[in-house]
């Protein structure tokens, strides 16, 4: 059917661009099979299958059949209803549901469902322990060359302990069925790193404590030969609420070493551990937490910041506050510092504006010569000459969609990061030396 409309006089030329938008979008919605991906390895339908995979929407409603509410992963690269992964290695995508049966509220399930011949079915349910579902992520974690799902369960709702259980799957024929591997394990994060050198990922966990009576630390879990062994465990400092970030760092000829970044139970600060296996001791340690005292001072900080490689030399920074006079409340400066031979060592400063989401190297030798402002309306940082007060460099972050390139002539973009141009002008300042292509170098996002 076609629609024909005939509009006289410019005046109606809207309600032409009006039926185009509208077209637009009938055309949008009306394609098929979407599919979007998380990841080159990872493939993430959207909360309701459309196309092909709707039936499998239909075979969860057959396998449950007195009613369910989706559930949906809070945490991770996995944060939709279904997800699609090739759990037993035939080439062909599996997807994963979770799920609160109608009859069994308070209570959480897993599904798998594949497709066998044309039609899709539920051909395992885990159930669930407690009443949410944290996580979900796959991990080659017993040197099989399939990746477990290692899952983490929520018994209590927004709580900051999870329940984290590694399933292996199992092939047999045309079945599939998951087994968990030993017990599960109360973590408040994870990463995956070889921890040993024996060439398969184990599982470092970290968990809370409660102020300095209750435990609080980290693990290294080995799943090797469908086995839970912790092969080392350290304790950490305990008056923290969560580790929001975690890293790996390689090193060459020596083990690797893993960065927790954590938030302080305060919420106002943050504390850098160390984690790394140690063959002295054989287990794994972390070189600045006091057994004495209870704490991790050396790494602690005021600003809220992530370590990182912040000169892009390849090894990560911890930071360090660092006085500088007459700050503005809206900047940081930090002393960047580095691990080796069990201390830590200075490599860089940087102004740091956590609000704007930016940092920027401020050489060694002008540090304690500048000036920084900070107007808070227009969001500028000023860096100027403590003695001379001639300007060296100004920097300001623009919204893309807001940015006009004639209200910031005389401006040059040293960082495009999301949805922000990050701009910087410098000036005629003979103390210090530090030009765009500087700014160029010394920018990072945080």
């Amino acid at each position: 059917m076609f629609l024909i409309m005939v509009f006289k006089g410019g005046e109606n030329l809207k309600y032409i661009k009006c039926i185009a938008c509208v077209l637009g979008i009938c055309a949008l919605f009306s394609a098929c099979n979407f599919q979007f991906s998380s990841s080159i390895d990872d493939l993430i339908s959207p909360i309701s299958p459309i196309g092909d995979n709707a039936d499998i929407k239909t075979a969860l409603d057959e396998y449950v059949q007195n009613g369910y509410d989706l559930k949906t992963p809070t945490y991770g690269k996995h944060i939709t209803s279904y997800t699609f992964f090739d759990i037993d290695g035939d080439g062909e995508k599996e997807a994963i549901a979770f799920y609160e049966p109608s009859d069994d509220l308070g209570t959480i399930d897993m599904a798998v469902i594949k497709k066998r011949d044309d039609a899709f079915e539920v051909i395992e349910n885990i159930k669930g322990m407690g009443k949410d579902i944290h996580s979900l992520d796959f991990i080659d974690v017993n040197g099989s060359g399939n990746k477990e799902l290692v899952v983490c369960w929520d018994v209590i709702r927004n709580s900051s302990s999870h329940e984290m259980c590694v399933y292996e799957v199992k092939k047999k024929k045309d079945k599939i069925s998951l087994s968990e591997i030993g017990e599960s394990i109360t973590v408040n994060n994870y990463i995956a790193v070889d921890i040993n050198n024996d060439s398969v990922d184990e599982l470092l966990v970290f968990k809370l404590g409660n102020g300095s009576s209750s435990y609080a630390g980290a693990e290294a879990c080995s799943y090797l030969y469908g086995k839970l062994r912790i092969l080392g465990e350290t304790k950490l400092d305990s008056h923290i609420s969560s580790y929001n970030e975690l890293k790996v760092e390689e090193i060459e000829n020596d083990y690797n070493r893993v960065y927790a970044d954590a938030i302080s139970s305060s919420g106002s600060s943050m504390l850098t551990e160390i984690v790394y296996w140690s063959d002295a001791y054989g287990t794994i340690i972390s070189p600045f937490y006091s057994y004495s005292s209870g704490r991790t001072k050396d790494t602690a900080r005021n600003v809220m910041i992530t370590s990182r490689d912040i000169n892009s030399d390849g090894i990560i920074e911890v930071p360090n506050d660092k006085k500088l006079s007459s700050l503005p409340i809206q900047i940081s400066c930090i002393d960047w510092k580095v691990y080796k031979k069990s201390i830590l060592i200075h490599t860089d400063y940087t102004l740091c504006s956590v609000s704007d989401r930016y940092t920027v190297i401020i050489p060694d030798k002008y540090i304690d010569k500048i000036s920084v402002g900070y107007d808070e309306k227009t969001r500028i940082m000023s860096v100027s000459s403590k003695d001379s007060r001639i300007e060296a460099f100004r920097i300001v972050p623009v919204l893309k969609a807001t940015y006009d390139k004639r209200k910031f002539e005389g401006y040059t973009t040293v960082l495009d990061d999301s949805g922000y141009y990050y701009l910087a002008k410098t000036g005629d300042n003979p103390d210090i030396d530090i030009t765009i292509k500087d700014l160029k170098t010394y920018i990072k996002s945080i």
